[in-house]
């Protein structure tokens, strides 16, 4: 008996080891899983942080996409996803600031050109010893190239205004356009064109309107 006890105690220390490194290793696997849980957690808690503090996406108030489309044209549907609406209105604006910028030019040549013609008539009638005020008015009233470049220069100035005219009712449009576009962007196309060709040769359109939630 007395040469038995020291396997004994060997398989009883031997035991007790096993059952110490599974108890160990135990712990240090709910420890990790408790730390890879709280840095889940800190990660959530960051990222809705960041999103809280961060703005969204298309998150364009109707207001704020009336403003921009004012400010800068197609500015206001491209916040909100409007590229081809953009694309239109911005090449309709540019084009009328071009011609208003062109009809000024006009407007300045014109106005040059009546100035010089006006100086040689009045230098004429100077040399011809004219200087009574109602006979240099007359005579500038009676010459027909003074005369047309004047209604020149008043038909460029006509246009002119046309074009801040429709400049303005186009910078209006655009932007109560992008207001609306904005309110109705989370609704679904209300009207969609479907058709194709049916198993007897035939083809068919149909029309399917779609209401939102």
């Amino acid at each position: 008996m007395k040469r038995s006890l020291p396997g004994v105690r060997h398989g009883a220390i031997a035991y007790t080891l096993v059952v110490v490194t599974m108890v160990c290793g135990t712990v240090s696997l709910e420890a990790q899983q408790v730390t890879s849980v709280g840095s889940v957690f800190q990660d959530i808690g960051a990222d809705s942080a960041a999103s809280a503090l961060l703005p969204e996406a298309n998150s364009v108030t109707p207001g704020g996409a009336f403003l921009r489309a004012v400010l800068v044209p197609g500015w206001g549907h491209v916040s909100i996803g409007a590229h081809t609406r953009a694309r239109v209105y911005f090449a309709l604006e540019s084009a009328v600031a071009y011609g208003i910028i062109r009809t000024r030019r006009r407007i300045s040549e014109a106005t040059s050109r009546a100035s010089f013609r006006e100086i040689l008539l009045r230098e004429d009638l100077l040399i011809q010893g004219i200087t009574d005020p109602t006979q240099i008015e007359t005579t500038l009233d009676s010459d027909a190239t003074l005369a047309d470049l004047r209604k020149l220069t008043e038909a460029r100035g006509d246009q002119q205004e046309d074009l801040v005219a429709f400049g303005l009712f186009l910078l209006l449009l655009s932007g109560a356009d992008a207001f609306v576009s904005a309110h109705l962007k989370d609704f679904p196309e209300p009207l969609a064109i479907e058709g194709g060709p049916t198993d007897d040769g035939r083809f068919e359109m149909g029309l399917r309107l779609r209401l939102p939630n």
